[in-house]
């Protein structure tokens, strides 16, 4: 019976077994598959699929998520994982899936998941999800670079158990306090780069009290100022070894006090802010630093000695500071334990000098960057010890002497050469074949022609390729436009190269910039890609513009042409250049008119058509390029009014230049809208009518504004400007201005500098001059010469003290000078002549140092430095004639005679010595311009001083005369 009863039981568990195998994934519980998987959480995997179902999934990353039966352990599925005992769901690794979309709030449904990352896809602008806060168990949130917008939810504050955090790269809103972060006591990786924190003034005191932070990223994060008050009871976190807070410009010197007590750091970086000052010795107290980072600050001296003592420290970045010395005290300071560990050595864009050091100290160097410095001397076997070597950069020095193949072939893993702006003469064979393989080569201005480098053609990695001004006069060969690599920027400007470029667009596919300007290439312009963003083949002989244009050439950027043998109308084609920001087609032989579709070119930044014949009016489609800040139209026989539309849609203008054309009619007032305007050229056209009263609204000739401006890839410095690609920066000196300066016509490039100017000379301009000019005192050129103006020169002329150049010539003008003009201190050329002017020319430092030509033709002037005398300084003969004594004797008239000789030698030779004293400084103040400007100041100066001693000496004067009167009534 017994055994019975225990048969029976043992059937009935297996039945009641067997059934709660089949009912437990029914009700959501784990179970493992026949491979001994772990299946995951029913409800779990729908939320997964929802959350896939909500986005497009580009890259289809996440096709082994579905619910076929082969795919429905999500467990199994990419980028999950889940718990091994319990089957939930724990980390998603999502990061540059290609995901795209909006967060699908199913993810409230994974309670157990502890890591996110769903960096790096494009969450379209969309915001951070409340819902996030009910995954109270997470450890790792990373959304990096995911396009997401809005306010930072401060529900953050409450994952007490976060240990990494990343809101990198978004387009969050700004942020005003890090209260929230206080919260997050867990918190060891916190990484807010690129988010504005610019009202955060807690940052400092919230970061400095996370007991368990270990890294801190906030770079380009434009965090306060840091001021002595906001240190106060405030200490850096020693657990820190981790520290970026490069590209914040108010971080100061102030923040090495901060970092005073963080002795565990390995890596900081704090570069690209305004740290200034010596460097500190607190580096050497942290024994554990590899990675130093202090490049682009305004940091003075040379290297502390403690940072050569520090074992661990393998990366140390100084360049773009204003360190200076001889190279011999930086290099000893470097002889400490650091010599055997230090990896890559960054010291360009300093003011270093001396002769090369010898680098075999540092027997592990991998960098070595001295670039834009002032060494000298030769190379020799100064760096051939360095066989581990891989980047060299030592451009922009006054080195010289031989670079051989037996020195770099001691670098078989050299990937970036840059030997460029220095006095090199490269000694290679014919058929060498280097040991490495470059992707970076700049030897601009070494010595390498006539021939094209052959051993180039063993080069398969390169990327970047600068052969400028090298001597090459031959052809390119053949064997270099079909070569394997995929270079990106070719520059090979300034040699004497002839030929023809290949016309195939197939050639020219992996370029992003080519640069063949100022060689002797010929024949029609080539078929490029449509992947190039820039091109310069000015200074050439090429034609057939027409078919160039209207290639459909799409992408493009930057275009210059200019200086070829253009013979043609300008193609109406570009409406398929909506890219271009930069088109320079200036000497050229183009005539008619400007097209119409140029002004689809809405991206334009500077437009360059001087110096050739084109006609007409300027069209009105032009006022769709409303980001122009470089207009240059002059020499050309354009015609019609001066639109109004260019002050009141290109605002942004800098530069306008429509000299020596026949544009007549009146300058209108929305030329006063120009605000932007520091270069503003009309002269020599057919304008009639008044200058406007309004100039006073010129804002950037009445106040100091740094003379960068950015927009987007392009920084314009004065006509100078940089095009930037994602492979680097390509600078262009070809733009020059024509400005009358002086009494000549120079053409500027990019020195133009601090330049402002307004030229409205040879027209046929009437009425007064407008007294608001007065207020522009940042004017340094003024020429209004040729003109029918009238009226009296505004008397407060005197207040644009930095007038160098003023051409008033050729007018109207009546009355007299005003005297406020001797305080125009810095005047270097002055033209008066053929007005109107009279009275005394006013008595000062300056104006009698011209010639008096520049004063001529005006009947009424005198005074120095003209001969002719003013009224008042003709002093009538009152004296009569006098009877002699007829009684003198001989002897005394003899003795009187020498006597006389005597005073009249005497004088003549102090007359000679004063006179030669006299002009020889003022020669030498009038030749020398900063001679004259320091004596200028010390004249003020001395006016001041002599004037303070006075009223200082006269007060207590007074005060003691006040208390003796005191003393005597009592």
């Amino acid at each position: 019976m017994t055994l019975i009863m225990g048969r029976r039981s043992h059937k009935l568990l297996s039945a009641i077994f067997i059934f709660l195998l089949h009912l437990i994934p029914a009700l959501g519980v784990i179970s493992r598959d026949g491979d001994n998987n772990m299946w995951c959480i029913e409800s779990e995997r729908q939320a997964l699929l929802e959350f896939k179902e909500s986005l497009i999934n580009d890259n289809n990353l996440l096709s082994s998520w579905g619910n076929e039966d082969a795919k429905k352990n999500c467990c199994s599925w990419e980028r999950v994982q889940c718990n091994n005992q319990t089957g939930h769901v724990l980390e998603l690794h999502l990061d540059s899936c290609g995901l795209r979309g909006k967060i699908s709030p199913s993810l409230i449904e994974l309670h157990h998941l502890s890591y996110l990352d769903l960096s790096g896809n494009d969450f379209n602008n969309s915001e951070i999800p409340k819902f996030i806060n009910s995954l109270s168990n997470l450890q790792y949130l990373i959304l990096h670079s995911a396009n997401l917008s809005g306010p930072i939810p401060f529900q953050l504050g409450k994952f007490s158990h976060l240990q990494y955090l990343d809101l990198s790269w978004n387009n969050l809103k700004p942020v005003q306090n890090l209260e929230w972060l206080s919260h997050l006591v867990s918190i060891e990786h916190l990484e807010l780069s690129n988010l504005n924190l610019s009202a955060a003034n807690d940052w400092l005191r919230v970061v400095s009290g996370l007991p368990k932070l270990s890294e801190l990223w906030l770079s380009n994060c434009s965090l306060p100022l840091i001021t002595p008050s906001s240190l106060l009871h405030i200490n850096s976190s020693k657990s820190l070894t981790y520290l970026d807070l490069a590209y914040n410009p108010c971080i100061n010197s102030l923040i090495f006090l901060w970092l005073n007590s963080s002795t565990n750091l390995v890596f900081v970086d704090l570069s690209s802010n305004q740290l200034q000052g010596s460097i500190p010795n607190i580096f050497g107290n942290m024994k554990s630093l590899e990675q130093l980072f202090l490049n682009d600050n305004q940091l003075e001296g040379g290297i502390p000695k403690s940072l050569g003592d520090i074992c661990t420290l393998c990366e140390l970045y100084l360049s773009s500071n204003n360190l200076n010395g001889q190279v011999l005290d930086f290099f000893h300071n470097l002889q400490g334990c650091a010599k055997d560990s230090l990896e890559s050595l960054h010291l360009g864009r300093n003011q270093i000098t001396g002769s090369v050091p010898n680098f075999a100290i540092f027997p592990s160097l991998r960098e070595l960057d001295i670039s834009n410095n002032k060494f000298n001397g030769t190379l020799g076997e100064r760096i051939g010890s360095l066989h581990k070597l891989e980047f060299l950069d030592i451009r922009s020095n006054m080195l010289e002497g031989v670079i051989s193949e037996t020195l770099l072939s001691n670098f078989p893993n050299l990937y970036c050469l840059e030997l460029s702006s220095n006095s090199f003469t490269l000694n290679l064979s014919f058929d060498w074949v280097p040991p490495f393989q470059l992707i970076d080569l700049y030897l601009r201005s070494c010595k390498l022609g006539p021939d094209f480098p052959n051993w180039i053609r063993t080069q398969r990695n390169l990327i970047f390729l600068d052969l400028s001004n090298t001597g090459i006069s031959n052809t390119i060969p053949t064997w270099f436009w079909n070569m394997p690599f995929e270079l990106n920027y070719l520059n090979l400007s300034q040699n004497q190269i002839k030929g023809r470029l290949p016309n195939a667009s197939s050639i020219f596919s992996n370029f992003a910039i080519l640069d063949f300007s100022s060689n002797r290439f010929e024949g029609p312009l080539p078929v490029i890609s449509s992947n190039l963003s820039s091109l310069n083949l000015s200074k050439n002989k090429f034609s057939g513009l027409n078919s160039f244009i209207c290639s459909k050439i799409g992408g493009m950027m930057h275009l210059d042409l200019s200086s070829n043998n253009l013979y043609e109308g300008i193609p109406d084609c570009f409406m398929h250049w909506q890219e271009l920001e930069i088109l320079n087609l200036a000497h050229n032989n183009l005539f008619a008119k400007i097209p119409h579709s140029m002004g689809s070119l809405i991206q334009l930044i500077a437009l360059d058509l001087s110096n050739n014949s084109l006609s007409g009016e300027l069209p009105w489609s032009l006022q769709n390029c409303t980001l122009l800040r470089f207009m240059h139209l002059e020499k050309n026989k354009l015609s019609g009014t001066i639109p109004a539309w260019i002050g009141e849609r290109m605002s942004s203008l800098i530069i306008l230049s429509l000299r020596s054309n026949i544009f007549h009619g009146s300058i209108q007032s929305q030329i006063c809208l120009l605000t932007h305007i520091k270069y503003l050229d009309l002269s020599q056209n057919n304008i009639s009518g008044t200058i406007p009263e309004c100039l006073d609204n010129l804002i950037a000739m009445a106040h100091k504004i740094s003379d960068v401006m950015t927009n987007k890839y392009f920084i314009w410095n004065g006509p100078e400007y940089s095009f930037y690609t994602d492979y680097g920066s390509y600078s262009d000196n070809s733009v020059h201005i024509i400005v009358g300066w002086k009494g000549n016509v120079y053409e500027y490039g990019k020195n133009f500098g601090e330049m402002r100017s307004i030229d409205l000379a040879n027209n046929k301009l009437t009425g007064n001059i407008p007294e608001g000019i007065s207020s522009l005192i940042e004017l340094k050129a003024l020429n209004l010469s040729g003109n029918m103006l009238t009226g009296v020169i505004p008397k407060n002329i005197g207040k644009l003290e930095q007038l160098e150049s003023l051409d008033l010539s050729r007018n109207r003008f009546s009355g007299s000078l005003p005297a406020s003009m001797v305080s125009l201190h810095y005047l270097g050329y002055l033209d008066l002549s053929y007005n109107k002017l009279s009275g005394r020319i006013p008595t000062g430092t300056q104006l009698q140092s011209f010639d008096p030509s520049r004063f001529m033709g005006n009947a009424g002037l005198c005074g120095p430095p003209l001969t002719e005398k003013c009224l008042e300084d003709v002093t009538p003969n009152v004296g009569g004639s006098k009877n002699h004594q007829e009684d003198r004797d001989a002897g005394s008239k003899i003795h009187q005679g020498d006597r006389d000789e005597f005073w009249k030698c005497l004088y003549v030779g102090t007359g000679f010595g004063f006179a030669a004293g006299f002009w020889g400084v003022c020669v030498s103040l009038i030749l020398n311009r900063s001679w004259r400007h320091a004596y200028f100041l010390m004249l003020i100066n001395l006016k001041d001083w002599l004037y303070v001693t006075i009223v200082v000496h006269t007060t207590i004067l007074l005060k003691m005369f006040h208390n003796w009167r005191l003393s005597q009534l009592h």
